[in-house]
């Protein structure tokens, strides 16, 4: 693995499909807003940001968001980074899309140090995707996992007043029960972005974490969600 290796990202878990390049010192990112269409637009961006390059010359790790989100964009990113890497024997580094998106803001200046964050998705079923981090003015220091709840269930950190809420759940700001959360500042457009994960990863603020292609699974916090390995599929003839 080289010093500074080179980051194909991806992420579906939103209605955002972002996908970037870095390498050699540059990024090159696609990132549109197209709900419930990633999978007819996901290749093609992943032509333009390669610019006619081959993969195989131009990739060594393959970045993939991996929830939770929406179970067909989770799908869309998780195969399509199976197939390119499992293609050229890259090594995969999972990434999760909650997290990502308090990276997002970091990088449009939206959190300062010490802030609690509350990055959320939309679950679409009067629920939200939610995970609870603290910025540190580097990273996120996370002791929690993602959970799903109503939005009157939203768990509340200790202490803290300097209260952050990301994404799509600030739908429901009406209904959050917490008079904490309610006056929480909002960026309700921020959702995973490729380009950002792909630069902390390839310069080693974020710490790469790799595995083989075919481990790569979608985080669902719902249980008896069915999704098999490559290694458990089987053979199709």
């Amino acid at each position: 693995m080289p010093s500074t290796p080179r980051i194909l990202a991806l992420d579906t878990a939103t209605q955002a499909c972002s996908l970037a390049l870095f390498g050699r010192g540059e990024l090159r990112r696609r990132h549109e807003m197209l709900a419930r269409a990633h999978n007819r637009h996901i290749l093609q961006m992943l032509s333009d940001v390669l610019q006619g390059e081959v993969l195989a010359d131009s990739v060594d790790v393959v970045a993939c968001g991996v929830g939770p989100g929406s179970f067909t964009g989770l799908r869309v990113a998780v195969s399509v980074a199976q197939g390119l890497a499992w293609s050229q024997r890259l090594p995969v580094h999972p990434f999760c899309s909650l997290k990502a998106q308090i990276y997002a803001a970091a990088e449009q200046d939206l959190l300062v140090e010490g802030d609690h964050v509350l990055s959320t998705i939309d679950a679409q079923i009067g629920q939200l995707y939610g995970l609870w981090g603290v910025w540190t003015g580097c990273a996120v220091a996370t002791d929690r996992s993602p959970f799903i709840c109503t939005p009157d269930q939203v768990p509340l950190p200790d202490g803290s007043d300097k209260l952050v809420i990301l994404g799509s759940g600030v739908n429901y700001q009406q209904q959050f029960s917490a008079s904490r959360l309610a006056k929480a500042a909002q960026h309700g457009m921020i959702t995973p972005d490729a380009g950002v994960i792909a630069t902390l990863l390839a310069s080693g603020a974020i710490s790469l974490d790799l595995q083989a292609a075919h481990l790569l699974t979608p985080q669902y916090v719902q249980r008896n969600i069915g999704w098999k390995k490559l290694s458990e599929q089987g053979r199709h003839d």
